[in-house]
């Protein structure tokens, strides 16, 4: 007995699938636009008969699902087969997702180049570019959209904006067009968009012509679709796998949607070939498969900024080595400075013994004749030391001030000396005008830079305006910064130092008083005020009251000296005043 053993298989391959068919589970295929009867093309339904036949004997579930449910179904390879687009695939193909076909349309006849957004703004609104929405209102899907969302904010980084502070609000209405419309056409919001092709769809089958109840922002045509969009096209619909998938049912799948005819209106299936686009989109904007960007890690730092970290090193390396280099020679030039200065000091301690036994004229001659040279020396070492500073551009804030400090007071002991010299070759001395209140804030702020625990001791109490007296102004400093450092001096002991100035205009006169809280003064102590030489400090010599005395008398003006019943010193100047 001969047996077919064609006929055989064929029965035996029949007979094996009905037996079975009972045990095998359905296929679910999920989508969220794809599959929506409001915006299904006439291709899906063709798409779903015939993977019903590719899987035959096992049925096929197709559901439809918002976007953010999809979006977990595709993270938990919940479902057999998704129809989505391109940019939804490239953010999930880490979780094994694979593309089997993609979908080819009259209007789109490249299907790498063919979803994209195409904006529409409020008619008469005047909005017709993407620089003209800037701080405007704009209705989009989800956050997370590919068709829409991402796409836009792609578009406005090519333009060099930055799309999460370019619009002054975004609503998220969800993936219903009609209702983003309809929100524009309300005035709620002042534009939204279409996904490609939506515009012509629509005329197409119901006559409705969207650019009569819309203004069109910056709309183009590119080569790979028939369709206006405002941004730049990527993959269009693809058909997805899981990798749970049967390989051979995949095949099947693959083999029956490749061999589907173009329908009327011209749509089948096809392969994508470029997702470039896609990659490019996510990683401009920092997410999906790159999302990690965000995120810095010293490896990525170091790929991303060898050059520049090399770089860095050796210049922090050479500031450090400069710094060191420089900080030895300030210190060098420094301790020069200050054995000069001891020098200096060693040499004017040896006339002291003379300073106290001669008058103020003939004392002020010897020592204006010994302290030329030693000042002048004094000047060309700190303007040395200042164009050291500049030339090694050494930016410390403190060294700066102290070498400015430096030289200002050696410019001061410079004028008192020039002065001292004028006084005896001169019978009247140096000739010159002061404002009375801006010489004694200048004096009381210099003297608290160089006391600063005085700044809590003077109060002022100036009330003559802008009263000038003849006086030249070294002169004058000279009796305010002697008087206040006497009283400063005296009053330290005291809890809480008080030093009181005031000023106050009489007929032709001004008059000056400095009051402090020394405490009390004993007869004896209070007479010698009017000596020449008033000091009972261990290294006081008594001449800073002989020289405010002297310049006072020479400019025909007066000082006395009060006591009260509070403990307080008071000093009485009386000048006059320039009409």
């Amino acid at each position: 007995m001969m047996i077919n053993h064609a006929v055989f298989a064929a029965s035996l391959a029949f007979i094996t699938s009905h037996a079975f068919s009972a045990d095998l589970k359905p296929l679910t295929l999920y989508g969220v636009e794809f599959t929506r009867s409001s915006t299904q093309l006439q291709i899906a339904n063709e798409t779903y008969k015939t993977i019903e036949r590719a899987i035959y004997p096992r049925k096929l579930i197709v559901q439809t699902v918002s976007l953010k449910e999809f979006e977990g179904i595709l993270a938990d390879n919940k479902a057999d087969i998704v129809i989505t687009n391109s940019g939804i695939y490239r953010r999930h193909i880490l979780n094994g997702w694979r593309d089997i076909v993609t979908l080819v349309t009259k209007m789109q006849p490249d299907p790498d180049h063919a979803i994209g957004s195409l904006i529409l703004s409020r008619k008469g609104s005047g909005i017709r570019s993407l620089a003209e929405l800037k701080g405007k209102t704009i209705a989009l899907n989800t956050p997370t959209a590919f068709q829409g969302t991402l796409t836009i904010k792609k578009e406005l980084l090519d333009k060099k904006y930055d799309p999460n502070n370019f619009f002054g609000r975004i609503g998220y209405l969800g993936t219903d067009a009609g209702k983003r419309l309809d929100a524009v056409k309300s005035g709620a919001y002042d534009s939204t968009f279409v996904g490609s092709c939506y515009l012509e769809r629509l005329k197409q089958k119901e006559g409705r012509d969207l650019t009569r109840e819309f203004d069109l922002v910056e709309p183009k045509t590119q080569t790979g679709s028939l369709c206006l969009t405002s941004t730049e096209l990527y993959p269009n619909y693809t058909l997805l796998t899981s990798p749970n998938l049967n390989p051979g049912l995949i095949r099947s799948i693959a083999e029956a949607l490749l061999k589907l005819p173009p329908n009327s209106q011209g749509e089948y299936w096809s392969f994508a070939s470029d997702y470039r686009q896609v990659d490019n989109m996510y990683r401009a904007i920092k997410g999906g498969p790159y999302e990690h960007l965000n995120n810095w890690t010293v490896k990525r730092i170091w790929q991303e900024f060898k050059m520049l970290i090399v770089i860095l090193f050796f210049t922090v390396f050479f500031a450090v080595w400069h710094i060191w280099r420089t900080g030895q020679m300030v210190t060098r030039a420094t301790n020069e400075i200050i054995e000069f200065t001891e020098i200096q000091k060693k040499n004017i301690q040896k006339h002291e013994s003379i300073k106290s036994a001669l008058t103020v004229s003939g004392l002020s001659s010897v020592v204006a004749h010994e302290l030329g040279q030693p000042l002048a020396a004094s000047m060309f070492f700190a303007s040395s030391l200042k164009k050291l500073l500049k030339r090694l551009e050494i930016k410390s804030v403190p060294m700066q001030e102290a070498v400015d400090g430096l030289l200002e007071q050696t410019q001061k002991a410079n004028d008192i000396v020039k002065l001292v010299q004028n006084y005896s070759k001169t019978r009247g001395g140096l000739q010159g005008r002061t404002y009375v209140n801006h010489t004694i804030n200048k004096v009381v702020t210099v003297f608290c830079k160089e006391h600063p625990d005085s700044r809590d001791f003077f109060i002022l109490d100036l009330k003559t305006g802008d009263a000038e007296v003849e006086i030249p102004p070294i002169e004058f400093e000279l009796v305010i910064s002697n008087l206040i450092r006497n009283s400063y001096q005296a009053c330290l002991h005291r809890e809480t130092p008080l030093i009181k100035i005031s000023t106050k205009q009489l007929v032709d006169k001004v008059e000056i008083t400095v009051k402090d809280n020394s405490g009390s003064m004993t007869s004896e102590k209070f007479s010698r005020l009017d000596s020449p030489f008033p000091s009972d400090k261990v290294e006081g010599l008594g001449l800073g009251l002989t020289i405010v005395k002297s310049i006072l008398l020479r400019r025909c003006s007066s000082i006395r000296f009060f006591r009260d019943g509070h403990d307080c010193l008071t000093c009485k100047i009386t000048v006059p005043v320039i009409v």
